[in-house]
C-alpha cells in the first residue's frame, strides 16, 4: 500500500520534493499540496495534485499520512506541530527550526502524538561533505 503524501509550501523546494518523491519513491504517492499563494496552488494542480488554500484543508485529508513542510523557516515549528497533532508523519525542510528549543518542542509533540518527525538533510551528497567523510574513513584526520 502506497503512503499518501502532502506538501505544505509548494514553492521551489516543495515542487522539488514532489518531483523527487514521484520519480524515486514508488511507495509514496504525492496527492496534495497547501500554499497560501494562488499561483503555487495553480502549479500544484497543473502537476496533478489536489491543492488546498487552508492548512486545515490538507491536514483534514485523512488519506494523507505524511507531509513535507517546505515553507519559510520561521513557520516550520508551528506547521510541523499542527501536522503532527493532525496525525501526520512529518518531514521538515532545513533548517528545521529557528533554534534548538523549538526543535525540542517539535520532537516532544511527535513523541506525544506517536508520529515520526524527520528533517530533510540532503547535504550528505554534496561534494565537500563526501570528501570530508572519505577523509575520516581513510583515517586522514584521526578518530
Amino acid at each position: 500500500m502506497a503512503h499518501k503524501h502532502g506538501i505544505i509550501g509548494y514553492g521551489g523546494m516543495g515542487s522539488w520534493h514532489h518531483e523527487n518523491i514521484r520519480d524515486r519513491i514508488p511507495q509514496i504517492d504525492v496527492v496534495a499540496a497547501y500554499d497560501i499563494r494562488p499561483e503555487a496552488r495553480a502549479a500544484a494542480e497543473k502537476n496533478g495534485l489536489k491543492a488546498y488554500d487552508t492548512l486545515e484543508g490538507i491536514l483534514g485529508n485523512r488519506d494523507v499520512d505524511i507531509v513535507t513542510v517546505a515553507t519559510p523557516n520561521n513557520f516550520h515549528k508551528e506547521l510541523s506541530i499542527a501536522a503532527l497533532r493532525a496525525g501526520k508523519n512529518v518531514v521538515c525542510e532545513k533548517p528545521v527550526t529557528m533554534n534548538a528549543q523549538e526543535l525540542i518542542e517539535v520532537m516532544a509533540v511527535a513523541k506525544e502524538c506517536g508520529r515520526l518527525f524527520s528533517v530533510h538533510q540532503n547535504r550528505r551528497w554534496d561534494k565537500d561533505f563526501r570528501i570530508v567523510k572519505k577523509a575520516i574513513e581513510d583515517g586522514l584526520v584521526g578518530k
